[in-house]
């Protein structure tokens, strides 16, 4: 068997980091957001019609010059030293975020003849006009319109800014932000009756065909299957555990969601109104959700499959999936695979330190956490925490509830957000009220100016009470706030998979000596009796945690382990999972376009293969943008996906 370093070796053009990888702090660095003249509009002057009739104007420019194709004309209709085109599916078929004004209308007026743009586009409802700060004053309107290649209704925002035309001459609002996305197929627009159909059964040996084969029984898994299901697409997932909602039954006892119910709602089923406002979903939650949401729409899953091998046949366009259950074996053959395992979830990070045989304590990663009843039943009295994000606190509050004694290793200073500035009704808190319409208020902003939005506001919190956790800090643990320029949240979900603490009161236990703190410093080696750390001292312990998070945010990482391992074919026809996994496009991070790498789009170098994951917030969206790719795929009106940049690379733009 060829090892799969020396495959990749020869195929190295395959593994080329693609998207390319960007630092979504630099880019917001570079492109601050823009500032108006104080007093250059009249709030009072922007009442009831006025920003619809503002944004209306603007819309017959955009719409005259679209129509006549006037790149110039177009041009001029977007803000001069800052716009952007974030699109998701609309016109270019993919998912791209492109800037400054020249380079956005050659690519309108590129994409809008190959998907053959039907009539004009309207305003969707009415315009807002939204002053943020003095400086800060834009009109927020949605928009409609639909294209004939393939016949299909899209939807989207403009986010106006006024420029004044001369030094004495009028104000001209022209477009900052122009998002469009595709709502629905003529052919099969979602119809939420078609969830009530049964299911298909799996009892039993053999092989069977489907159109979508999904790893994966999981949030992610269950959206994208329902999102199918409601297209007229017959999927089935294939779930390692016993029973879905496994993945979070399995996980430690204490564990709990940090942040607001509603932001973690599944398309087409929502949790009750007892669980909104403050509340925390438990694990157990979580799971009877999952759980209530396949019964409820009779999604096809096949529980304790283990994936044996998987082979992709360029010729047929079809994959093969060999896996076992307690039935036996089982064959699927499927038109399209996705993987939904999760990002950042299937391989434990544990940092591997000198003498690990000389300790005679208990070591764990997190993941193989269950509670502190359970360390305690082992014989231990004493616990280090080694991390100090959110898994960390969750573990330290539950051995301090048991009543071990419990130390917090912090080995870098830490960035925490109070829960309640994310329960804030301009945070995640407006999840609390209309979810589809907050989920187009954040998830249609390009994520340079999402970042600045959401890092102004906690910001804003955090010097409003600049001395929160002055008592953290004296305790001896390293905090950062939202006050630091280099603590951005959005960084941290979309580049890190984590490293911060939602503070749900876990910080209490440090700030009042009930758990102890150790900063600083970073574990070297076990001793007999428990850790050896950089600075030479020791630490005794009956027990380890390691909350040191997961390794596997890049698919390309474990996606040959996932599909089964296994040596390369001979077949020049067939792929098999190594040759698969080489010729992933890279996940996780922003790429230069500010979009997220890897997800819920085509890859580069692989027909017919989708990663489905992200964040609860993502699931709910992405699920759709996925499935109407598959559903166009299926029914042979899928477009070429646009990956041009006029005038740049052929990526994309650098913002």
């Amino acid at each position: 068997m060829a090892s799969s370093s020396a495959y990749v070796d020869a195929h190295a053009s395959l593994r080329d980091e693609y998207p390319p990888k960007a630092d979504l702090r630099k880019v917001i660095a570079q492109n601050p957001l823009p500032s108006i003249a104080p007093g250059m509009i009249d709030p009072a002057s922007m009442v009831g019609s006025a920003p619809t009739e503002q944004a209306q104007a603007v819309l017959d420019r955009f719409n005259a010059a679209l129509a006549s194709n006037d790149a110039r004309a177009l041009e001029s209709c977007f803000f001069p030293t800052q716009a952007y085109w974030k699109d998701q599916l609309a016109l270019t078929y993919h998912l791209r975020t492109f800037s400054k004004p020249g380079v956005i209308a050659a690519a309108l007026l590129r994409t809008k003849a190959l998907r053959a743009v039907a009539g004009s586009v309207n305003i969707d409802g009415g315009a807002l006009f939204v002053p943020v700060n003095p400086t800060l004053q834009f009109i927020d309107c949605g928009i409609i319109f639909r294209t004939n290649s393939p016949g299909a209704t899209c939807k989207g925002k403009l986010v106006l800014l006024p420029v004044k035309s001369g030094e004495n001459g009028p104000i001209v609002w022209k477009i900052w932000v122009l998002s469009t996305l595709l709502e629905s197929l003529d052919l099969q627009p979602e119809d939420e009756g078609l969830l009530q159909f049964p299911g298909r059964s799996f009892d039993g040996q053999g092989v069977f065909d489907t159109d979508v084969f999904i790893i994966g029984g999981g949030n992610a898994a269950v959206a994208l299957a329902a999102r199918l299901k409601a297209l007229g697409v017959e999927s089935v997932m294939a779930e390692r555990n016993a029973q879905v909602g496994d993945n979070w039954a399995r996980r430690y006892d204490c564990m709990r969601f940090h942040i607001p119910t509603g932001s973690c709602d599944l398309p087409f089923m929502s949790y009750g109104k007892h669980l909104r406002g403050s509340h925390m979903l438990s694990r157990e939650e979580l799971a009877s959700q999952v759980r209530r949401y396949v019964a409820a729409f009779n999604l096809n899953v096949v529980t304790s499959a283990d994936i044996q091998s998987t082979y992709y046949d360029k010729s047929a366009q079809q994959w093969e999936i060999h896996f076992q259950t307690p039935a036996g074996p089982r064959t699927a053959v499927s038109r399209h695979l996705v993987l939904a395992t999760g990002i950042g979830s299937q391989k434990p990070n544990l940092p591997r330190i000198a003498d690990s045989h000389l300790y005679h304590g208990i070591s764990i990663h997190s993941a193989q956490y269950e509670n502190a009843t359970k360390l305690q039943e082992q014989g231990a009295k004493s616990v280090l925490v080694i991390g100090s994000a959110n898994t960390a606190f969750d573990v330290l509050e539950d051995c301090c509830k048991a009543g071990l004694q419990s130390t917090m290793v912090s080995r870098s200073p830490t960035y925490i957000c109070p829960a309640d500035y994310l329960y804030d009704s301009n945070s995640l808190g407006a999840y609390d009220g209309d979810v589809k319409a907050t989920d187009r208020r954040f998830l249609t902003l390009p994520a340079c100016i999402d970042g600045q939005f959401s890092g102004g506001l906690l910001a804003q919190m955090a010097s409003a009470e600049p001395h929160r956790y002055k008592a953290l800090a004296e305790a001896g643990f390293d905090v950062l706030d939202s006050r630091d320029p280099n603590c951005l949240l959005m960084h941290n979900l979309l580049e890190r998979a984590g490293g911060h603490y939602v503070d749900v009161g876990g910080t209490k236990l440090l700030e009042q000596g009930k758990a102890g703190i150790i900063s600083g410093v970073e574990p070297i080696a076990y001793t007999p009796t428990g850790l050896l750390f950089s600075d030479g001292s020791t630490v005794d312990t009956d027990a380890v945690v390691w909350c040191t998070g997961f390794a596997d945010t890049n698919v390309r990482d474990t996606a040959a382990q996932i599909l089964g391992g296994g040596d390369e074919t001979e077949s020049e026809h067939l792929l098999g999972p190594r040759e698969v996994a080489a010729r992933l496009d890279a996940t996780w991070g922003v790429d230069v376009e500010g979009e997220i790498r890897g997800l819920w789009k085509r890859q580069l170098h692989l027909d017919n293969f989708w990663v489905m994951g992200g964040f609860t917030q993502q699931h709910r969206w992405h699920s759709r943008t996925l499935a109407l790719q598959i559903k166009a795929a299926l029914e042979g009106v899928l477009p070429p996906a646009y990956r041009d940049t006029p005038g740049g690379r052929s990526f994309g733009s650098v913002l």
